[in-house]
């Protein structure tokens, strides 16, 4: 049994110490010099992976704390893409600035991977990064420049293909690809061009791993799709989808599965125990071993207190499942 979390953290502290929100207001209104701003960053990214010391997680993020949004590095390490306007993200009270794609995609690199070096120096607990999947950013993405969308695509996978090659250097040990546009799309790309696309993605740098986290939507009937191939995990959001539960109690697959038994949309505090009983049918098919369990999304959209509550609450369903 393996605990981990998904993505972001809010940038409010739950306790003393420095905000990052109104760090970033303060310095775009030229109260705060570069220099105080990377330290804010700097002292709140190390209460992120203290709390993972502490809470003894076997993976964790950085908290993303420097991240205006999940497209955010991306853009920033892409040419002919910029951060346009704010939209919603799907249904939730909470927006992101879209990417607008002006010319043909070219990876410049650099930001990204400054950061999860920095990070990765600073962490005691293995480190991964969640970046925005290849369907998902097609979904969100103004396009501006291409005609054929399959251009798009393949262009995409390259550019990804550099991304990891250079995170691959940093230290951080997984790529988690965030896919919630495939669990809420009513009509998906084929499966077809979901396995090509992410098979070249696969092949592209050994001895990093990388994941999918389907969230926010219906994810049951993508496994026996994206279980042939080549990820080192799928991460599936159990709340939106409690059907994924019966699936896996029934039908052994040789990957490891991430169960996300925490409402990270709700303040309300989970019952351990009731966790536990919802999830023994699968991990006696499973295997403990082959399980993670984590939050249902990042951790963002809670207030900061509830965000820490529910990490410490992992490795209480933890303890009690060993």
């Amino acid at each position: 049994m393996k605990t981990t979390v998904m993505g972001s953290y809010p940038k409010i502290p739950a306790g003393p110490g420095p905000n990052v929100r109104t760090a970033i207001q303060r310095f775009e209104r030229g109260l705060l010099p570069p220099s105080q701003l990377f330290e804010i960053y700097h002292q709140v990214i190390g209460r992120v992976l203290n709390l993972a010391v502490e809470t003894q997680l076997d993976r964790t993020t950085d908290g993303q704390i420097r991240w205006y949004d999940l497209f955010d590095p991306v853009v920033r390490d892409l040419d002919n893409v910029q951060s346009a306007g704010l939209i919603r993200l799907f249904d939730n009270n909470f927006y992101v600035r879209h990417p607008l794609i002006t010319g043909r995609l070219q990876y410049q690199g650099g930001t990204l991977a400054a950061w999860c070096r920095e990070s990765s120096s600073l962490s005691p607990v293995p480190l991964k990064v969640a970046l925005p999947g290849l369907f998902t950013f097609l979904e969100m993405a103004e396009d501006k420049s291409y005609v054929d969308q399959d251009v798009l695509l393949d262009d995409l996978v390259d550019v990804m293909r550099l991304t990891i090659r250079y995170l691959a250097e940093t230290g951080v040990v997984e790529v988690q690809w965030d896919e919630p546009s495939l669990a809420r799309a009513k009509t998906p790309p084929s499966l077809s061009r979901i396995q090509h696309a992410y098979q070249s993605l696969l092949n592209a740098v050994p001895g990093i791993d990388q994941s999918i986290f389907l969230y926010w939507g219906q994810s049951a009937s993508w496994f026996e799709g994206l279980s042939s191939l080549p990820f080192a995990g799928i991460y599936l959001d159990v709340v939106s989808d409690p059907r994924v539960l019966d699936v896996l109690s029934q039908n052994k697959l040789d990957l490891e599965i991430g169960l996300g038994v925490l409402d990270a949309r709700n303040v309300r505090m989970e019952d351990p125990h009731a966790v536990l009983r919802t999830l023994e049918p699968v991990l006696h098919k499973q295997g403990t071993k082959n399980i993670w369990i984590h939050p249902s999304c990042g951790l963002e959209f809670l207030p900061p207190d509830r965000a820490e509550q529910k990490v410490r609450l992992l490795q209480t369903i933890k303890s009690l499942i060993e």
